[in-house]
């Protein structure tokens, strides 16, 4: 993902769209896997980093102690044109790289990967559908390649205004949502945009546009006016985001549901709405509100995905079969 200044966010999980820049600027570059864990990892298996031939990446394998050993070994391997596997920790080569714990994992560092095929990838996941990357595995490990799964990156939809908005924004910008703010206001919509995050600019509160959330996707309501959460709510009880939440004191809630409740809003459909939003409550500052309600959202992904048996990143089964 991209910052406000053109610069990569290194720390990133999605690392294709990187390594599709960098491709289409002419630069060679290895793609590198995480598919193999003994012991702990801070990372799961699926994890991965990009790294260019000029030595810029994006990713991470570890909590810090083998990301620069990564790059220089996937800018000799780019320079070789050949892919490899290698192991860290117990049992490897590298015997000055250690993890805790005494664990060990196996990367496989793949610049064999065709611009074709990650873009076919990234539109997939654009269009908000799962897809998979074929990943090379080692010659002794007895077959030709394993399925890396993706899916689409977690949706947030803000619809408010004022400072707690933008900070949820920023927030979840940082922690990998892909975000969009529903405002009238001006100067939020205005601060956000100096921020590259995408806006709705909002006309009035009667016939708002419907919203387009999937099973992936939360929806926050911060506005100070509720009239505007009142006619846009059944528009989004009407998805299947995983969350809908509200900000707003406890009284404000009571109103809220007694109020759509009298708008013919089934009980079953009023339950979903998380009101007040947010983990901590008495908060009072926007930050606070923007992390509690941050917070609240990535604990029920979590959750709903591993109901679900949806994993963020994993390799599954190994096959020599070459179909796609």
């Amino acid at each position: 993902m991209k910052n406000a200044d053109g610069s990569w966010e290194a720390f990133d999980d999605y690392v294709l769209d990187f390594a599709l820049e960098r491709m289409r600027l002419g630069e060679r570059v290895a793609l590198v896997t995480l598919v193999k864990i003994e012991g702990s990892s801070p990372r799961p298996i699926g994890a991965q980093m990009a790294v260019s031939e000029t030595g810029e990446w994006v990713g991470y394998l570890s909590g810090g102690c083998i990301e620069r050993a990564v790059v220089a070994e996937a800018m000799d391997a780019i320079a070789e044109g050949k892919n490899r596997t290698i192991r860290y920790g117990r049992g490897s080569k590298y015997i000055d790289i250690q993890l805790p714990c005494g664990s060990a994992i196996e990367l496989v560092f793949d610049v064999e990967t065709k611009e074709a095929d990650l873009a076919a990838i990234d539109a997939r996941l654009e269009k908000r559908l799962p897809a998979v990357m074929k990943v090379p595995m080692p010659d002794d490990a007895g077959d030709e390649w394993t399925l890396r799964q993706y899916q689409p990156r977690r949706k947030l939809i803000v619809a408010g205004v004022g400072p707690a908005t933008v900070q949820l924004a920023r927030m979840a910008t940082i922690g990998g949502f892909d975000v969009t703010v529903w405002s009238y206001d001006p100067p939020t919509l205005q601060r956000l945009a100096s921020q590259m995050i995408k806006t709705v600019a909002l006309a009035g509160s009667k016939h708002p546009p419907r919203m387009d959330a999937d099973a992936r996707t939360a929806i926050v309501f911060m506005f100070h006016d509720h009239e505007w959460e009142l006619e846009m709510m059944p528009s989004a009880l009407g998805t299947s985001a995983f969350y809908i939440g509200a900000m707003g004191s406890r009284a404000t809630h009571r109103l809220r549901v007694r109020q759509l409740a009298e708008m013919g809003i089934s009980e079953a459909q009023i339950g979903r709405i998380h009101g007040p939003a947010g983990l901590f409550a008495g908060n009072k500052s926007a930050g606070d509100i923007a992390l509690s309600i941050l917070a609240e959202i990535v604990q029920i992904a979590q959750a709903d995905e591993a109901s679900r048996g949806v994993a963020e990143s994993s390799v599954g089964v190994p096959t020599r079969d070459t179909a796609a």
